[in-house]
C-alpha cells in the first residue's frame, strides 16, 4: 500500500475564500457542482455522488450524524476563521497559488486570505481581468496592448504564474488577429459599452485572441508559466470549444518557444491532455477538479488516462478549491486516495515497481508544482 498520509501538498491552481457574511449565506451545494441553476442546486445537486459523499465526509469532521440537515446545522455553529484554519491544517496543504481574478467583491483579497487560513498564498494573475481593468482607458486597440504588455512585465516579479479563461469566452482555438481586425473589434466593442462600465465583461475573440498572444509572449519571456482553463466547467463555458486539442497551435509556435503550459482540470479530455504533455516538451496537465467532483471510479480512472502517455513528471495536482475552506479539505482528502489508488493498480499491472509509485505520488502532489513554478 502507498502511505501518502503524511506527504505535503502544493496546490498550484485554488482561489481564494468567501468573506465570511458571503460564506454563511451561500448554500452548501453551491461548492458541490458547478451548477448555478436555482433550481439544480436545490432540487438536483444533493443527489449529486459527490454531494451524496460529501455529507457522509463532512460530517465525521463536524463530529455529526451523516445527514445533509445535520452537516448544515453542525457548519454554521462554527466560528469561521476557526473552521478555515482547522481545515487547512488538516488538509496537509504546505503552499497554495492563488488565482485571485473572480467575484472580486465577495471574496477574501491573497493577503487576507493568507491570514484566515495560514498557509502561505502566491499569486496567479488572470489575464483576462487585467485586460478588463485596462480596456476602457484607451482610444485604440494597440495602445490598449502595448498598456497591457506593459502592465504584465511590470507585475511579472510578483507573480508565480499566469492564468486564461480564454476557453470560457472564445474557445481555445485561439488566432492571431491582424492589427487592423483588432482595431475594428475594438471600435465595435466600445460603441456597446455603457459610459459607466470600468471593467466590462470582454468576450470578442479577436479582442481575447489578440491579448492573450500578448500574455503567452510575456510569460514565455519571463519563464512564468501560464494556466488555461480547459475541459469541465460550469454552464458559462461551451464544452465543444474547451477541448485542450485546440492549444494546438499555442505549443506548436516557434516565437513561443520555452513557454510552460499546464492545461487545467481536462475532464473528460484527459487522454487527449495526456498526448499533449507526451508529445509537446511545454505541456503540462492537471488533475484537479476531475477531484473531488466525480465518482471515485471516474477520478481513479481519470489519472489513469492521464497516464496512459503523459509522462509522470508532466502531471499536477491541484484542488481548484474557492470559496469555501471545505473544498480544500475535501479535495486533499480524495488526491490522496485516489492518486495512491491510481498507482497502486499500475503496480499490480506491473506498469510501476512500488517504489517508483511512490516516488510517482510524490511528484504528482508535490515535486511537479515545485519544479514547474520555481
Amino acid at each position: 500500500m502507498i502511505d501518502l498520509s503524511d506527504l505535503k501538498i502544493i496546490d498550484h491552481h485554488a482561489h481564494a475564500l468567501f468573506h465570511e457574511a458571503v460564506w454563511r449565506s451561500t448554500p452548501l451545494e453551491a461548492y458541490l457542482s458547478e451548477a448555478y441553476d436555482p433550481v439544480m442546486l436545490d432540487k438536483f445537486v444533493p443527489h449529486n455522488v459527490f454531494a451524496l459523499r460529501s455529507y457522509r465526509e463532512l460530517a465525521g469532521f463536524y463530529g455529526c450524524e451523516p445527514t445533509r440537515q445535520a452537516v448544515l446545522e453542525a457548519r454554521a455553529k462554527w466560528d469561521y476563521s476557526t473552521l478555515c484554519r482547522t481545515m487547512l491544517a488538516q488538509s496537509g496543504i504546505e503552499e497554495i497559488y492563488v488565482d485571485d481574478g473572480i467575484w472580486l467583491d465577495q471574496m477574501q483579497p491573497l493577503d487576507q486570505n493568507m491570514v484566515s487560513i495560514g498557509v502561505p498564498c502566491k499569486r496567479v494573475l488572470r489575464l483576462e481581468t487585467e485586460l478588463a481593468n485596462l480596456i476602457v482607458q484607451y482610444d485604440s486597440y494597440a495602445d490598449v496592448l502595448t498598456a497591457f504588455e506593459r502592465h504584465l512585465y511590470a507585475l511579472a516579479p510578483t507573480l508565480i504564474g499566469f492564468k486564461s479563461i480564454i476557453a470560457y469566452r472564445s474557445g481555445l482555438e485561439v488566432m492571431q488577429p491582424t492589427p487592423n481586425q483588432a482595431e475594428a473589434a475594438f471600435t465595435a466593442f466600445r460603441r456597446g459599452l455603457s459610459p459607466t462600465e470600468i471593467a466590462p465583461r470582454v468576450a470578442d475573440k479577436v479582442l481575447l485572441d489578440s491579448a492573450l498572444w500578448v500574455g503567452l509572449r510575456v510569460a514565455a519571456e519571463t519563464g512564468l508559466p501560464i494556466q488555461f482553463h480547459t475541459a469541465y466547467g460550469d454552464p458559462d463555458l461551451d464544452l465543444r470549444l474547451a477541448n485542450p486539442l485546440h492549444l494546438r497551435g499555442i505549443l506548436e509556435s516557434p516565437e513561443l518557444r520555452g513557454l510552460r503550459l499546464v492545461m487545467l482540470h481536462c475532464y473528460p479530455f484527459m487522454r487527449e491532455a495526456g498526448y499533449l504533455a507526451s508529445v509537446y516538451s511545454s505541456a503540462y496537465l492537471d488533475i484537479g477538479l476531475t477531484i473531488p467532483y466525480l465518482s471515485t471510479h471516474a477520478m481513479r480512472t481519470s489519472i489513469l488516462e492521464a497516464l496512459h502517455l503523459a509522462p509522470i513528471s508532466k502531471v499536477l495536482f491541484s484542488t481548484d478549491a474557492s470559496r469555501t475552506p471545505e473544498l480544500f479539505w475535501l479535495a486533499a482528502r480524495h488526491g490522496r486516495r485516489m492518486v495512491a489508488a491510481a498507482l497502486e493498480q499500475m503496480v499490480a499491472d506491473t506498469d510501476l515497481t512500488t517504489l517508483e509509485a511512490q516516488w510517482a505520488a510524490e511528484r504528482i502532489l508535490r515535486g511537479n508544482s515545485l519544479e514547474l513554478y520555481r
